[in-house]
């Protein structure tokens, strides 16, 4: 027994037609895409885009081609028909609605179809509104003798207000960078008689490898410069680019892989309608980006130096691509610094030794410092590497073993202490506040981790540690140096700087410059308390004043004594000196 109510059938409601102005957004770059696309399929030989009127304002554009024509003017203002062959409708997913890109703004359509006997028929003209495509009224369509001879098609729209002739071609040459065929623009006297050929490239041009697959070919880049735009466009169909993120790969060398499609004969690729500016995320899509991996790694295992993540070799190696090894090289560890945006070239990767040991701990600037003058103290520097997950998995990497961890000991009058057991004195934020211990002696421990075996302790006797909090201002900070370190008040004060320098970018806050220049004045301050003393500390940042605001005024041919009493300042000038001729 059939118990259904009723039966129903897709339809096209009159609402969609009110609609149609809005399926495309209408850019000058929508419209010579889709029209580009049109003449390519209309198998023209070339496209001539006229600009006239004036440069500044708006103009009239003329798009015309040597295609078949259009037998059918119907088929304009018929969403959904294109009247192409059933063979290009399969192998594209020619839809129909490319002169909708014109819908907001209207046009004129002149056409003369190609015949099969090759003799010239009559052509015609139409004028659409948007009204027309809204199906507010009929268009009539009338004979013309000036339509494209002896064969092709013409359509003319006017520009925007804000769209100059300098905006259309700027459009139209981005929608000619990849297109099959040769196009002209003409705006006299700007360009010559014969008009501008726009320049094309081909899509994969740099390409260090290509194949072909499943109706595309694949062309895989090293160190391709990106645009502007993100995502790249990475799939060319006949022209039209659109981003489908096909993947990248990035080497530990820091090479990046990169894959692009342009499409040859794919009706697989399914392409959001009518814009065609994204890909429906269909198997076929998920199948391509497995397939553009491949390729991308059948370039890597070509390339001579490829480096590549575990994980790439292990996806290449069961793909059945055989990818090298990385040597068993790393950037050497270096100190982070408190200053987030100091921007350092990153070091260049050196071989790692059997006693390489990798830092894979994350001490804080203070703490990262104090381990930099350690290890440079006790041979050690050469030893250390940062850590790269990237190549966890390499047999030559997971042999190296790990400092895990880092614990600073004090020694003060003959006894050990933990730093966070020290005496804290209130801070002030100032350089002149109390002045930190200076310890008997200074042990770095690491906690070291080996491939196999138990852990052990690296002690490290060093002359420099910090105590108290990071990300601090100077005033706050709290150097331990050791009686018998050897340290300058300048090397101090660098230290200091790389430690706990991390400038504000508040809207209120001074510049870079003058906030460094503030922290290295106190710096060098708190350093030559600490180090020399108070007495000397004062006379460097007076000196060093005097030196910064000071020296412009001072003439360069006599001496100036400048003595301070009582708050009373008193400058006495010393004589011209007689210049010495030979």
């Amino acid at each position: 027994m059939n118990d259904s109510l009723t039966t129903i059938r897709a339809r096209l409601h009159d609402g969609a037609i009110k609609r149609v102005t809005r399926t495309f957004a209408a850019t000058l770059g929508d419209v010579f895409t889709e029209l580009l696309q049109n003449a390519r399929r209309a198998d023209a030989a070339r496209v001539r885009v006229g600009v006239t009127g004036p440069g500044a304002g708006p103009c009239t554009v003329t798009v015309t081609d040597d295609g078949a024509g259009i037998t059918d003017p119907g088929v304009l203002l018929s969403i959904g028909e294109s009247g192409w062959e059933e063979a290009l409708t399969v192998r594209e997913d020619a839809a129909g609605m490319g002169l909708l890109s014109l819908a907001r703004r209207g046009g004129t359509v002149a056409s003369r179809p190609r015949t099969f006997d090759g003799d010239p028929v009559s052509g015609w003209r139409v004028t659409l509104t948007p009204e027309h495509f809204l199906g507010e009224g009929e268009a009539e369509v009338h004979l013309d003798d000036t339509a494209p001879w002896p064969h092709g098609t013409r359509i003319t729209f006017e520009t925007t207000g804000v769209e100059t002739a300098d905006a259309v071609r700027t459009a139209l040459a981005a929608a000619a960078r990849h297109y099959p065929l040769p196009v002209v623009f003409e705006h006299r006297p700007q360009t010559p008689p014969e008009g501008e050929v726009l320049e094309r490239h081909a899509f994969l041009d740099g390409a260090v490898y290509v194949e072909r697959w499943r109706g595309v070919v694949f062309g895989v880049f090293r160190d391709r410069a990106h645009g502007l735009r993100l995502p790249d466009p990475d799939v060319n169909f006949h022209g039209a680019t659109v981003a489908v993120r096909l993947p990248a790969v990035e080497s530990v060398h820091g090479v990046r892989w990169t894959v692009a499609a342009d499409v040859e004969d794919c009706p697989e690729l399914e392409l959001v309608l009518p814009a065609r500016k994204e890909a429906v995320e269909t198997p076929f899509l998920a199948a391509l980006r497995d397939a553009a991996r491949r390729a991308l790694y059948r370039a890597m295992a070509m390339d001579p130096d490829p480096r590549p993540a575990f994980e790439d070799r292990k996806r290449a190696h069961e793909a059945d691509i055989d990818i090298a090894v990385p040597p068993a090289a790393l950037q050497p560890w270096r100190a982070g610094l408190a200053d987030l945006d100091d921007w350092r070239e990153a070091p260049k990767r050196t071989p790692v030794g059997a006693d390489a040991l990798l830092v894979t701990c994350d001490p804080e600037p203070p703490e990262a410092q104090a381990l930099a003058r350690a290890a440079a103290r006790n041979a050690l520097t050469e030893r250390l590497f940062a850590p790269d997950r990237r190549l966890e998995g390499y047999a030559w990497y997971d042999r190296i073993a790990r400092v895990e961890d880092l614990r600073t000991e004090v020694i003060v009058d003959g006894h050990p202490c933990a730093l966070d057991a020290l005496p804290r004195p209130a801070p002030t934020g100032t350089p002149e506040g109390p002045l930190p211990v200076r310890p008997d002696a200074l042990f770095l421990h690491l906690a070291v981790r080996p491939p196999e075996g138990p852990a052990h302790v690296l002690d490290l006797p060093t002359d420099l540690a910090f105590a108290g909090d990071a990300w601090v201002w100077v005033g706050d900070a709290r150097p331990l140096v050791t009686a018998d370190s050897t340290l300058t008040p300048w090397q101090l004060a660098e230290h200091l700087r790389a430690a706990f320098f991390s400038p504000s970018d508040d809207a209120d806050a001074d510049s870079w410059e003058r906030q460094r220049t503030d922290f290295d004045t106190e710096a060098l301050h708190l350093a030559t308390r600490l180090l020399v003393s108070d007495d000397e500390a004062r006379r460097t940042s007076i000196a060093d004043a005097v030196a910064r605001t000071l020296f412009w005024v001072i003439p360069h041919d006599r001496a100036v004594d400048i003595a301070v009493r009582d708050r009373k300042v008193t400058v006495t000038l010393g004589e011209v000196a007689e210049e010495v001729t030979s």
